[in-house]
């Protein structure tokens, strides 16, 4: 089985991007451990109408009608071959923000649906990414996302011909990739055997408009930098090696030094900007 390397790389987009979404991305919000959905969006993936009166909201799934309310942590709940509503509750309130509805993910189990893995699972067995919503990079440089339990992934933001910040790369490590894509595991298992390597980075750059960019990465770690680029340490799987585009970004993978301490913080430079992070935990 080959690796769908356009997948996993626009999954981790997703996954990863602030608020960016995608084709099918449920927004999210995170609250600590928590995760709050939107409304909109996961009623368009279950097919199932709501309404908004006010601090008040129902939403009709197949499974039997939701009521919650704005700012509260309770609500009811009437499934469709029960009589009367019973009481759920969540560990966070409703959270209505600019206009829009959030739904904890604890309450949503009466919905048949579950969040994990940094995806949402529907009723049918269907998949869905989450798209977290979350605020600019400090510093609007770097940022660290969670593409999944246990699985971090390093943001770095550089300038384009056109604005700043406009081109990104997202380095995660390639041996944890499988669990943020389980369905990939075994691929992703084969690859690395492969490439002969346990030690590897698997890339993913993309901007708002065309740019160019450059296979090159400085991984420094113990006051030691070293360069990572192409064809030697640094390989193109799916894109084009020279030029980025919106709807087509480049994934790569970069092999790493073999004495690489992966459970210790690292330092990654790419296109004049930083950002540090822990591999593995």
């Amino acid at each position: 089985m080959a690796v769908a390397w356009a997948v996993v790389a626009g999954l981790a987009l997703a996954q990863g991007d602030a608020g960016q979404g995608g084709a099918g991305a449920i927004a999210a919000r995170a609250e600590g451990p928590w995760t709050l959905l939107a409304v909109d969006d996961l009623a368009r993936a279950l097919g199932a109408p709501w309404s908004a009166d006010g601090d008040h909201l129902t939403l009709r799934s197949d499974a039997g009608v939701l009521v919650l309310f704005a700012g509260s942590p309770d609500g009811w709940w009437q499934p469709v071959d029960a009589r009367d509503a019973t009481p759920v509750s969540s560990a966070l309130p409703v959270a209505r923000v600019d206009g829009r509805w959030y739904l904890p993910d604890d309450v949503l189990g009466v919905l048949g649906v579950r969040v994990d893995g940094g995806g949402v699972t529907l009723p049918d067995g269907r998949r869905r990414p989450l798209a977290l919503e979350r605020p600019p990079p400090v510093g609007g440089l770097a940022e660290v996302v969670a593409l999944g339990p246990g699985v971090d992934a390093l943001r770095l933001y550089a300038a384009g011909a056109d604005a700043a910040h406009e081109v990104s790369l997202l380095a995660v490590d390639l041996g944890l990739l499988g669990l943020a894509f389980p369905e990939q595991q075994a691929a992703l298992d084969a690859v690395l055997r492969e490439l002969r390597s346990e030690k590897a980075l698997f890339l993913v750059v993309t901007s708002l408009s065309e740019a160019a960019w450059q296979p090159a990465i400085y991984v420094v770690q113990d006051g030691r930098e070293t360069l990572l680029s192409a064809p030697l340490t640094v390989q193109v799987l799916e894109g084009d090696p020279d030029r980025v585009a919106p709807g087509a970004p480049v994934a790569a993978v970069a092999f790493l030094p073999s004495d690489l301490d992966l459970r210790r913080p690292l330092t990654l430079r790419w296109a004049g900007v930083s950002g540090s992070l822990t591999l593995r935990r």
